[in-house]
């Protein structure tokens, strides 16, 4: 029984190691761009220009001051 718990631990173990293993190789360029300070995201892509933004308020409509009746309940 121990050795499969072993066996078990081992096979998990490896394929943890793998995956990681295949992350950083396919993602290496971008690793070492981000721990060296030139990330894609560190970096602005669009340059804008500041906008002034003028609101006037102005009354849409008049509140209503009719009332209409009152029904009488049946």
């Amino acid at each position: 029984m121990l050795v499969l718990a072993v066996l078990a631990f081992t096979a998990i173990l490896g394929l943890g190691l793998l995956t990681i293993g295949e992350t950083l190789a396919s993602n290496l360029n971008k690793i070492s761009a981000a721990l060296s300070g030139h990330s894609l995201r560190s970096e602005p892509v669009l340059v804008t220009r500041p906008v002034t933004v003028r609101v006037t308020t102005r009354r849409v409509s008049q509140p209503v001051s009719a009332r209409p009746p009152l029904r009488v309940a049946a």
